[in-house]
């Protein structure tokens, strides 16, 4: 659930901040006041895209911030990412005055993706455009998938239809491609020839680039070296005095603990140098003036870069990567019916696989059409439409998609006698209002969601079925929390917790704030909405009346 809301310098929002307590939160305010921005600011947390539009002060970056209670059992999805795992844990969304925005959790940086696939399993916005993308197939069959709780079937159809996709894709590149003539196959075998006969291994340019340095500047490099080994090993030199340091550091490191230290340090120093002075000697025995291994390794280098350049290759292992894809081509062009013979048999398998797994999850989704169907119509009659008809129609399509081979259409008639038709030919925006509600009541028991927001899903609705919904929302509250932005006093009234967004000027610009009401300025605010700006005695009974239901 949501803890606290940070909001700086986005739209009309200069500074906000709202802490949210569990239960049921609704926001008010007259239009235009900014409970959109509010709910704006919220989906960007959750990963939606942003642009340097979006800013109060174009010369400043925007900082949004959401603090959200995550259950341990949700660690989980942080250890997917490799990311730190806190109850408490905080998304933060910059965004910069270039338009650039950057996404944290708990201060480690993740990509948009990511944040969606975290805030996903917590927090899901309902609002009027959902409602509209209710009436999409894809937005059906994901809502009919989390009722029949279908994941594994799902997730197992789908690693099928990835080989299935995979091998279509090469038996089309295989047929596009077809047999490589003789003249191109006579110039791919001689350039696997010319790199063959080359022994490349992976690492060895840059070895050889080393040794090649190394003989170059031999002279300069032993001459150095000796010079080093002289100003060690001589006599007065670097390691006899350190000696001499030592020795005299000895006599007196008994008389406190900062000498006994300097003691040892000293110690470490004359031991390292000493170990100096035999590397040097080493090196500079192992260099030799060699022109002649010198001119071979040049031509060893030379014969490199040569093949490099012409196959346009950055170093070795691109090289031997190509080598490998010739090959591929001159077996796939040798035996290119065969291969086509063999894939195409696979594919046939995989099909087989695909259609059986498929069937399994058509089966899943069928086995909870009824059940849903019948729960949807009983919450509908709730809500005031006396005779509503509710069908989830499953059809089966000829070809196989990334969901299955289900075409999905949810039918609705709110009228005794009306024949149910798909959902964006018959249903109205209150009916719509109201059918989202009832889908994301039934499907709270099915998901983990702890947190549900309403977008003034109530547009559409008034008087008594306002009452209901808010039932409904009230309920939900029970199990999670639901913060609604809403001009309905019916809803308001039932909420625990009231906050009021408004607007103000401060310095010749309009701003936006939030005021958690307390219980007078509840019934003000309620009153307000029931008759308008214009408060009367009446409409603050009525809101005490509301209020105390």
């Amino acid at each position: 659930m949501i803890k606290h809301l940070l909001i700086q310098n986005y739209v009309l929002i200069e500074s906000l901040e709202i802490d949210f307590e569990k239960g049921f939160t609704v926001l008010s305010g007259e239009t235009g006041a900014g409970k959109s921005i509010i709910l704006d600011a919220i989906s960007l947390l959750l990963g939606k895209r942003s642009d340097r539009g979006s800013l109060y002060d174009k010369e400043k970056k925007c900082l949004l911030e959401l603090k959200i209670y995550v259950s341990k059992e949700m660690e989980y999805l942080f250890l997917k990412h490799d990311l730190d795992f806190d109850t408490i844990s905080i998304i933060r969304r910059e965004i910069l005055s270039t338009g650039k925005s950057r996404s944290f959790i708990n201060d480690s940086p993740v990509s948009l993706s990511i944040l969606q696939d975290i805030t996903s399993n917590f927090l899901e916005i309902y609002s009027q455009n959902q409602s509209l993308k209710l009436k999409s197939e894809d937005k059906q069959l994901e809502l009919l998938d989390k009722i029949a709780k279908s994941e594994y079937e799902l997730s197992k159809y789908q690693s099928i239809y990835l080989r299935f996709t995979q091998l279509s894709s090469e038996i089309k590149e295989l047929k596009e491609g077809g047999k490589l003539s003789e003249t191109e196959l006579e110039f791919l075998r001689f350039q696997i020839n010319e790199i063959e006969q080359a022994s490349l291994k992976e690492e060895e340019k840059i070895t050889l680039e080393s040794e090649y340095n190394v003989l170059e500047n031999s002279s300069s490099i032993t001459e150095k070296l000796s010079k080093m080994y002289n100003y060690i090993s001589e006599e007065n030199g670097l390691y006899s005095r350190l000696s001499e340091i030592e020795n005299d550091l000895g006599k007196i490191s008994n008389f406190s603990e900062e000498l006994r230290k300097l003691s040892d340090r000293i110690s470490s120093v004359r031991i390292e140098v000493q170990d100096l002075e035999i590397e040097v000697q080493n090196i500079n025995e192992s260099i030799k003036n060699n022109p002649e291994e010198l001119s071979k390794i040049g031509e060893r280098l030379d014969l490199i870069n040569s093949l490099l350049s012409k196959h346009s290759k950055q170093n070795i292992s691109e090289l031997l990567s190509l080598l490998d894809e010739m090959k591929t081509k001159i077996q796939s062009s040798t035996h290119s019916e065969s291969i086509m013979k063999e894939k195409e048999e696979r594919l046939e398998n995989v099909k087989k696989e695909l259609s059986t797994t498929a069937g399994v999850l058509t089966k899943k989704r069928k086995s909870v059409r009824k059940e849903f169907q019948k729960n949807v119509e009983s919450h509908l009659r709730k809500l005031g439409i006396t005779s509503p008809e509710f069908i989830i129609d499953i059809q089966q399509r000829n070809d196989f998609n990334i969901s299955g081979n289900d075409i999905i259409n949810f039918m609705f008639s709110a009228n005794k006698g009306s024949e149910p038709l798909e959902i964006n030919k018959v249903a109205s925006g209150g009916e719509l209002s109201r059918l989202m509600l009832c889908f994301s009541y039934l499907i709270s028991d099915f998901d983990n969601l702890s947190c549900l927001i309403f977008d003034e899903i109530d547009t559409g609705v008034s008087g008594e079925i306002a009452d209901l919904m808010s039932e409904m929302m009230k309920e939900m509250s029970l199990k999670r929390q639901i913060i609604s932005v809403t001009h309905l006093p019916q809803i308001a009234s039932k909420a625990n917790h009231h906050f009021k967004v408004y607007k103000k000027e401060k310095s010749e610009r309009t701003t936006s704030g939030t005021k958690k009401l307390t219980s007078e300025e509840r019934i003000e605010e309620i009153a307000k909405m029931l008759s308008g700006k214009k408060v009367t005695e009446t409409s603050i009974n009525n809101a005490k009346e509301l209020l105390s239901q």
